[in-house]
């Protein structure tokens, strides 16, 4: 009688419930049921959507580690960084309601900006189910420039129109493209697009908002949409590297 219940599960339902679909039918009652993996499978969407580089994608806010930074300003200040990023994900509704983003910079790169601007997307999509996309101005520049071919799949109007329109986009180093007039206008599209229709955008930047080369109306509206957030000045990268070598090597020849 289990049988009649559920369909004939095959090997692309992970929990062989259903037939892959998604959907599981109870023929004897004529009633239809979501199956597990169909959340799965729609999780396993966003993480794709998302785009948050191999390096970051296993990061956790908790996992953004304090001790790397050696004067204890440095570590005052990150963790106040971190704290902002736990608190914004715990009042993500809010947030959203607000349009409100973070802009974490500091002068100095490789003190952590990158890090903690993925964790917190990997926190927003595992545990907000929200729909995330994570760029770099320069990828997001070049492919802007790749739907002027006439291969392109996409037109130029649509590809910003999907950015302005994603839930929330993280914008990895801004601040570091051309001084350009067609790239202030980009810029301008995509900011003031976001701003009025109160999506949230997460800044990373080697420079505060009003010492970035745009003009006016483009840091006016960044400062709208985001609340600063001032890392350490201070690099963290060589000593990230060092201890991750040491786990391996600790690994290796234990």
């Amino acid at each position: 009688m289990e049988q009649s219940k559920i369909q004939s599960a095959v090997s692309s339902c992970r929990y062989g419930k259903c037939d892959g679909s998604g959907m599981i039918i109870d023929k004897e009652n004529n009633t239809v049921k979501f199956c597990k993996c169909r959340e799965d499978s729609i999780h396993e969407r966003r993480l794709k959507f998302a785009n948050i580089p191999k390096e970051f994608k296993e990061l956790t806010l908790n996992s953004f580690d304090l001790d790397l930074y050696e004067n204890s300003e440095s570590k005052f200040r990150a963790a106040m960084a971190k704290k902002a990023a736990v608190n914004f994900v715990k009042n993500y509704d809010l947030m959203k309601q607000l349009g409100k983003g973070l802009f974490f910079y500091s002068y100095v790169k490789g003190s952590g900006k990158t890090r903690l601007a993925a964790s917190l997307g990997n926190a927003l999509v595992n545990y907000k189910k929200v729909r995330v996309k994570f760029i770099t101005t320069l990828d997001l520049l070049e492919e802007i420039k790749n739907t002027y071919s006439k291969n392109s799949e996409i037109t130029q109007n649509e590809l910003l129109n999907a950015i302005k329109n994603v839930e929330v986009l993280i914008i990895d180093d801004i601040g570091i493209e051309e001084d350009k007039q067609w790239v202030k206008e980009i810029f301008y599209n995509i900011l003031n697009g976001r701003m009025v229709g109160k999506k949230i955008t997460i800044f990373t930047s080697n420079l505060a908002i009003e010492d970035l080369k745009h003009d006016e109306r483009i840091k006016n509206r960044i400062e709208r949409m985001a609340t600063p957030v001032y890392l350490p000045d201070e690099s963290v990268r060589s000593k990230l590297a060092k201890k991750e070598n040491e786990e391996i090597q600790e690994l290796l020849f234990s």
